[in-house]
């Protein structure tokens, strides 16, 4: 009988079973992700890069999810930090409460409104522009509650009542920034004195925000591009790209037959199967270490497993919209401080609340009074506005001046 042919002597030889990264490189690498990213460590990041591209093929996924795994606690921690800075500021922010002792004293004298109009002035010049598309959808609608509020309320607009707009606290903490978020809940609340407070609803940004799983489907967005530093130009790429051999190409045209001689039918039963790693056996990389892909070790789990160090996971902050209601100012005064804004936001439309001839108060529901929710809310740039139950203070509409001025708007416009 003929012997069976020896390993060396075979052309096409059997994938073997690759050797198990070590838990201590796992380590060490895990401490170099957490130096670049909590620390911002360029050399850190350099040789978290450089393992990654001179990683085999087989030992790559290990990597690649503890990567993205410590990513995602980084995500996590700078979203749980600036979610308590901006509560802390929004606490601590009483209503008219930045502005100066003698403004705060007499908020309707003179130097109150010269005050509001300076601090107005400045935060519109500096975070509404061209240059900033991120906070335009704020500024259009903190536009159009200042515009509707100067509308008699036969004409669409509030009247004698002061509107209240729902928007998500995603919009201050993520438009411009730490120093947008600061400076909005100063003018809006501190200074303009408009009052907020927490919506029933939940906010829709958490609805995106899963908790990551260390051995789910790698996605294809943990790529080298994303949040890595660039490689040194001293260490070159010692991986040359090869031709891919002639299964690659061929399998991908028409289905082999399992009778195929040249077909490999490794059974992968518990190991990371090309369309959970999105590491194909059959790319390039297979015809220079046609090796077994390698199976997760149990006793490396709390390395994927580890929390971050703030304590929270995506979707654990409890995050709702707000509700903030417009600020009781006469009309003469809503008028000088829309003037403030650029054209690029007022030439936008105005929509209109459903028109009353009455100025009666809109419907409680407390008082089992029906509303119409959907006809009485407006969507604006950004949230959702409607008539709120407060009513402004007497002589809102000011002077004889600003109610001639008015008239005519109403009859010519």
């Amino acid at each position: 009988m003929t012997p069976p042919p020896s390993a060396k002597s075979g052309k096409h030889n059997r994938s073997i079973t690759p050797s198990r990264p070590m838990r201590s490189e796992l380590e060490e690498f895990a401490e170099r992700c957490r130096a670049w990213y909590y620390q911002q460590d360029d050399d850190a990041g350099r040789l978290m890069t450089q393992t990654l591209a001179t990683l085999p093929p087989s030992q790559r996924a290990p990597f690649a999810r503890l990567q993205a795994s410590i990513r995602s606690s980084y995500h996590a921690s700078i979203n749980a930090r600036r979610d308590a800075e901006y509560k802390a500021h929004l606490s601590a922010t009483k209503p008219g409460g930045s502005l100066m002792p003698h403004s705060r004293a007499e908020p309707r004298g003179a130097l109150a409104k010269k005050e509001r109009y300076d601090r107005f002035d400045r935060f519109i010049r500096t975070w509404c522009t061209m240059g900033m598309p991120g906070t335009k959808p704020f500024f259009h609608g903190l536009w159009a509650v200042m515009r509707m509020q100067v509308i008699p309320q036969d004409l669409g607009g509030a009247g004698p009542f002061r509107i209240e707009w729902e928007i998500d606290d995603a919009v201050f903490k993520e438009s411009g920034g730490k120093e947008f978020m600061l400076e909005a809940i100063d003018v809006l609340k501190g200074v303009l004195a408009f009052e907020e407070t927490t919506s029933l609803s939940r906010s829709p940004s958490t609805n995106s925000s899963v908790q990551y799983n260390a051995f789910a489907a790698l996605s294809p967005i943990h790529s080298r591009s994303q949040s890595q530093p660039l490689p040194s130009e001293s260490t070159p790429d010692t991986r040359a790209p090869k031709t891919p051999p002639i299964s690659s190409r061929t399998q991908t045209k028409r289905p082999r037959a399992p009778s195929d001689p040249f077909l490999d039918t490794t059974t992968l039963s518990t190991s990371y199967s090309s369309a959970n790693t999105g590491i194909s056996t059959s790319s390039s990389s297979a015809a220079e270490e046609p090796l077994t892909p390698l199976t997760p070790n149990a006793e490396l789990d709390d390395l994927f497993m580890r929390q971050p160090p703030s304590g929270r996971k995506f979707g654990e902050c409890d995050v709702y919209m707000r509700t903030w209601t417009a600020p009781d100012l006469p009309n003469p005064e809503y008028l000088t401080l829309l003037t403030l804004f650029p054209p690029f936001i007022t030439r936008n439309t105005l929509p209109r609340f459903p028109a009353t001839s009455s100025p009666s108060r809109p419907a409680d529901i407390e008082e089992g009074e029906v509303m119409d929710e959907d006809h009485n809310k407006l969507k604006v740039g950004t949230g959702t506005m409607w008539l709120g139950s407060k009513r402004r203070t007497d002589g809102w509409q000011g002077g004889w001046w600003t109610r001639l001025k008015l008239w005519f708007a109403q009859v010519f416009c």
